[in-house]
């Protein structure tokens, strides 16, 4: 008879172990309760200890306008029926974490990062992993940085043997996550329930396992969200309607339009927008996503190709809102060069009316932008070629 996972696991490195929190000092930020909830939601694993070390008062991490912050971490181990190779395939397919219902690796060089795609009151949005460290076929580490508290989640997978004629393989899961004391109890409690999830999902997926029973009033909790947001009254309409004058011939500033990369509508700095891989590109369906920040929090926006002319037109539907709007982008020749027009509808609730005015205000300075980089492209394509060439 072959040992257990435990036992199995003494052969490797980093055997299971108690987890301890460390203090350390943040400026406080918006509570950490929402990202908890949110993570207990989507994730999961089968079995785990807690072991904490109090943070009494008086500590050097308080102080004025400092709240204390500890680390919590845990391992956890399962055994799943399949081979290390069948389990590292699932380990990296992004839509198979978080809870997504779909996923993609943003293009372009630099260092590997997934975007997972999840749908919260009716909208789609975006939650980032990076993968900050990947020993192909035995370790990928994930970072999740789309909530105030960081959430790293480090995956191992051991070869275990045969057990009745067929491949076993042991996966380690550490989670680790740094949060506000107060908070620290109930975060324990979710990132247990969210570790459980995650490896009886895998368990599933892989064998025919069961799957984690559903969360209870999770759907019943979402809808109740939902309802309340949609319900905010009295509902009115607000418009956007902003142009631009760029001095380039129209065909030009039709192409830049209709190039996603362009679309820089609530970017944050430095980041690049793009088309989700297996999207057409141009065409109606397209899928452009903008990465955001909002309050210190990075995901993903998406925006779909509803509508291609007629004429120098685009209509892009936003499929992160939890309310319908669209914008629609003209482009006309103009004694100048070319009038770009971009006109938005929305519906607001309430006290969400100021949305408009930062739309208003999202959509200038992205027309800005346009036009910035629309010259500077129309520039570095005039220059001549340099004697060397």
């Amino acid at each position: 008879m072959r040992p257990g996972p435990t036992a199995a696991l003494a052969a490797y490195p980093g055997r299971m172990r108690s987890c301890s929190r460390r203090a350390l000092m943040r400026t406080s930020e918006p509570a950490e309760a929402m990202a908890v909830t949110t993570i207990s939601r989507w994730m999961g694993v089968l079995s785990g200890r807690w072991g904490r070390r109090a943070l009494f008062p008086g500590s050097s991490a308080e102080g004025p306008g400092f709240q204390a912050v500890v680390d919590v971490s845990g391992e956890y181990i399962a055994e799943i029926p399949r081979s290390p190779a069948d389990v590292w395939g699932w380990l990296t397919t992004p839509a198979n974490h978080f809870g997504a219902r779909d996923g993609f690796v943003f293009p372009g060089p630099g260092p590997e990062r997934w975007c997972l795609l999840t749908e919260a009151a009716g909208s789609m949005i975006g939650v980032i992993a990076d993968v900050v460290e990947r020993e192909d076929g035995r370790r990928i580490v994930l970072r999740f940085v789309s909530s105030e508290t960081t959430w790293v989640w480090s995956w191992s997978v051991f070869d275990a043997g045969i057990t009745l004629g067929a491949p076993t393989s042991l996966v380690r899961l550490t989670i680790s996550a740094a949060m506000r004391a107060h908070v620290a109890e109930a975060a324990g409690r979710g990132l247990q329930t969210a570790a459980q999830r995650a490896l009886a999902e895998m368990n599933h997926q892989l064998s025919g396992a069961p799957p984690p029973a559903p969360l209870k009033g999770a759907d019943t909790r979402a809808a109740e969200r939902a309802h309340k947001h949609r319900s905010m009254g009295p509902p009115t309409r607000g418009e956007v309607d902003v142009q631009v004058v760029i001095p380039l011939p129209v065909d030009d500033v039709w192409r830049g339009a209709l190039d996603a990369s362009t679309f820089t509508v609530d970017a944050s700095p430095g980041e690049h927008p793009g088309v989700v891989p297996g999207t057409p590109v141009g065409q109606l369906g397209e899928l452009r996503y903008v990465i955001t920040s909002v309050g210190g929090q990075r995901f993903v926006r998406f925006h779909e190709v509803v509508g291609v002319g007629p004429g120098r037109r685009l209509v892009l539907r936003n499929q992160s809102s939890s309310h319908p709007a669209e914008s629609v982008t003209t482009v006309e020749p103009h004694p100048d060069g070319a009038l770009v027009r971009v006109v938005c509808e929305m519906v607001v609730h309430g006290e969400q009316a100021q949305m408009a005015d930062a739309t208003r205000a999202a959509f200038r300075a992205h027309l800005a932008r346009l036009s910035d980089e629309l010259v500077r492209r129309a520039s570095v394509d005039q220059e001549p070629p340099s004697p060397e060439a």
